[in-house]
C-alpha cells in the first residue's frame, strides 16, 4: 500500500484521536508535535501549524529534484479542535533518515556541502504568478524575522514588506531600511537548524518543518544563519562560510533586519496598519525604548 493510500484510510476525526493516543516522535510538549500514524505517514499538529506551511511544502516538493533535496509529500491539511483549542493538522509522508543532530558536522564536512547544494537548488525553483514575499499562496509570514505573532497579513510585494519592517523600526527610532538591491525573491527554508535536516540512504538530504519557508531575498537567510550562530556555532559558521559574502552595504542592512521582529513582539500593531493613521487610544502603545545600543 502506498503512503497516499495509507493517509486516506483515516478520517480527520480518527487522525485527531490518534494524535491524542500516540506518543510524538518530534516536536515540543508545549508546541507543535509530530506523531507517526503508520509506517509511512506522519501528522504534524499544533496551534502553530498553518495552511500556508502545507501549501509551501507541497509546492516545493513539486518543483525540486528529489536527488538533490527531498521534501516529504503532503497528503492533506485540515483544522480541528483538540484539547479545547483550534489546531492545524498536516498529514504527510514519514521519511526515514538520519537526523543531522545526531551527526558530527565538524568531522563530516560533506554534510554542509550537501546542505548548501540543496539550498542553492531550492533558490532556483520558479516563483508562482502574483506571488509576494512569504509562503506560497500568501498568508501571514512567520519566522525569526517576523516574531511569534507573524506579519498578521500577506505581504503583497517587496515594497509592502519593506514598509512593514520600517514601521517597526520607526517605533524604536531606527533609520528605515531599503531593499532596493534585494528585489529578487527566491525560495528559502529559513529554519535550517540541524534537527530539520535528514541524511537519506542515497546520501541526499531532506528538509523538514517548512513553517517559516517562503520566497524571500537571499540576504534574509544569511541573516537567519547569523542569528542562529549562538545555538550551534560550528554548523552555522559552516553554512555562512559557503554562503555569499555580504558587502559593506549589506552588512549594515543585516544589522537592522532582526529589529522589526523584536519590536513586533513588544508592541501592539492593530490590524497591521500604519499606526500614524490611528488615534492614540487605538494604538495604546507604551513609550518607545531607547535605540538599540548594538547598532
Amino acid at each position: 500500500m502506498t503512503p497516499s493510500h495509507e493517509a486516506f484510510l483515516h478520517s480527520d476525526d480518527q487522525i485527531v484521536d490518534l494524535c491524542t493516543t500516540i506518543a510524538p516522535f518530534a516536536g515540543s510538549p508545549h508546541g507543535n508535535q509530530l506523531v507517526k500514524i503508520s509506517d509511512n505517514v506522519a501528522v504534524k499538529f499544533g496551534l502553530g501549524v498553518r495552511k500556508q506551511e502545507a501549501a509551501t511544502q507541497s509546492y516545493v516538493r513539486s518543483q525540486v529534484d528529489s536527488k538533490v533535496l527531498y521534501v516529504p509529500q503532503v497528503f492533506r491539511f485540515f483544522r480541528a479542535t483538540l484539547f479545547g483549542s483550534d489546531m492545524g493538522f498536516i498529514v504527510m509522508e514519514y521519511v526515514l533518515g538520519v537526523n543531522f543532530d545526531t551527526l558530527s558536522v565538524a568531522e563530516n564536512p560533506h554534510l554542509v556541502e550537501r546542505t548548501m547544494e540543496a539550498i542553492q537548488h531550492l533558490a532556483t525553483i520558479p516563483i508562482p504568478p502574483n506571488q509576494g514575499p512569504g509562503p506560497v499562496g500568501g498568508g501571514s509570514v512567520h519566522g525569526y524575522l517576523w516574531s511569534d505573532d507573524g506579519t498578521g497579513k500577506s505581504l503583497e510585494s517587496i515594497k509592502d514588506m519593506e514598509e512593514w519592517m520600517n514601521r517597526r523600526l520607526d517605533v524604536v527610532k531606527q533609520p528605515p531600511i531599503s531593499l532596493a538591491r534585494h528585489q529578487q525573491l527566491n525560495m528559502h527554508h529559513m529554519d535550517l537548524v540541524r534537527r530539520n535536516i535528514l541524511l537519506l540512504s542515497n546520501s541526499s538530504v531532506c528538509f523538514v518543518d517548512w513553517a517559516f519557508a517562503g520566497f524571500f531575498p537571499d540576504i534574509f537567510e544569511i541573516h537567519t544563519f547569523q542569528e542562529l550562530l549562538y545555538t550551534d556555532r560550528v554548523w552555522f559558521e559552516q553554512l555562512l562560510y559557503l554562503s555569499p559574502k555580504p558587502n559593506d552595504n549589506d552588512k549594515q542592512l543585516l544589522c537592522y533586519l532582526g529589529i522589526p521582529a523584536a519590536v513586533n513582539n513588544r508592541y501592539s500593531f492593530p490590524n497591521n496598519v500604519d499606526s500614524s493613521n490611528l488615534s492614540h487610544s487605538e494604538t495604546a502603545l507604551p513609550p518607545a525604548p531607547a535605540p538599540f545600543s548594538s547598532l
